[in-house]
């Protein structure tokens, strides 16, 4: 399974920035100078700084572009006046013609920094909306209060340390996770709020709730990117999970790395049939499920996370981890799991 760590956006827009750079100042140093019948592709070339410029401008701070503009400045001038030598009147018009770098540097770092700061504003209205409505789906359960947050937080803490960095894969894991119980809308109060245990009939309509779910989420453009998260987040690795008894890496990453952070929240917390387990209890009961329910790399990852980590995440969303010497009182299954 391939979870390599991927470069960080901002070292390959900063390197898409200096190969931009670098590209138009060989364009433009190569093209001859003076009057004759090419002189036009010299002009052309000394207008292709802008790019780079308007790229920098874009992606970074007024400092980044400032910083970009500074490098075009340096090579743009260094050109006009190794080739202009003797022609002062030339030399001081292209020289002047950084000027007007500079002038965009400014204007346009200034306007997409108000382009970021609006769109910054709308996602964060976006996902407060998200994250209101996944709360409200909870009203229902009233056990399960703050369960979809948590879940989300720990699937983050797990992705970071799988290395998944980019904005879009982990808001798609995001939503999902907090998106995963959508399904069970669509599951009468009779069934859901049933204290004794579900028959038969009544399980295989609970066990729905993961397509009504992706069913759901499919027809929502901003969500439809969780639609195999939430499909399968009651897949097992082993292949004994449902609703299509998906296998190993045919489970959706996503959903590999939610099934160790539900698990994880749901043991770590109360419910009406128990008291919330210890945090060593947990551990040692995903460490169990490896191979079994959990994919064995993400279950290495959560070991690898130290308890101080899972803490301060749990604190932030209102629950506090428990810690006590290993003990004998985890379920003969080996593992927990909401429906």
């Amino acid at each position: 399974m391939a979870m390599m760590k991927r470069p960080h956006r901002w070292l390959m827009r900063a390197s898409v920035v200096a190969l931009a750079t670098i590209g138009v100042t060989w364009l433009y140093w190569t093209t001859p100078v003076g009057p004759h019948q090419w002189f036009w592709a010299h002009l052309i070339a000394q207008k292709l700084y802008y790019i780079p410029i308007l790229l920098a401008a874009a992606w970074f701070s007024r400092g980044g572009a400032i910083l970009a503009t500074s490098g075009a400045s340096v090579l743009y001038l260094t050109h006009v006046f190794r080739d202009w030598q003797g022609h002062p009147r030339i030399e001081a018009e292209h020289a002047a013609s950084v000027g007007t770098f500079w002038l965009m540097t400014f204007v346009a770092s200034t306007l997409f920094s108000r382009v970021r700061a609006a769109l910054s504003e709308v996602h964060a209205a976006h996902q407060d909306t998200l994250t209101a409505l996944a709360s409200s789906l909870e009203l229902r359960e009233l056990y399960t209060a703050g369960h979809s947050a948590r879940v989300r937080s720990y699937t983050l803490i797990l992705a970071d340390r799988l290395g998944i960095m980019d904005s879009p894969r982990l808001e798609e894991l995001g939503a999902g996770a907090l998106f995963h119980d959508i399904g069970k809308i669509g599951i009468p109060d009779a069934i859901l709020l049933k204290e004794a245990p579900l028959d038969a009939g009544e399980w295989r309509l609970m066990m729905s709730h993961p397509e009504l779910g992706g069913a759901l989420v499919g027809k929502v453009r901003s969500l439809a990117a969780t639609k195999g998260l939430i499909e399968s987040h009651h897949e097992r690795f082993d292949g004994t999970g449902y609703p299509r008894g998906l296998r190993g890496t045919e489970i959706p990453l996503g959903a590999r790395l939610f099934a160790v952070a539900d698990t994880f929240d749901a043991m770590t917390t109360t419910r009406s049939y128990r008291p919330a387990l210890s945090f060593e209890e947990a551990f040692r009961a995903i460490q169990a499920g490896s191979g079994k329910q959990f994919d064995p790399e993400v279950v290495e990852a959560f070991l690898a996370i130290p308890f101080e980590t899972w803490s301060a995440a749990a604190a932030r969303l209102g629950t506090a981890l428990r810690r006590t010497p290993l003990s004998n009182s985890i379920p003969k299954s080996g593992v927990m799991t909401e429906s």
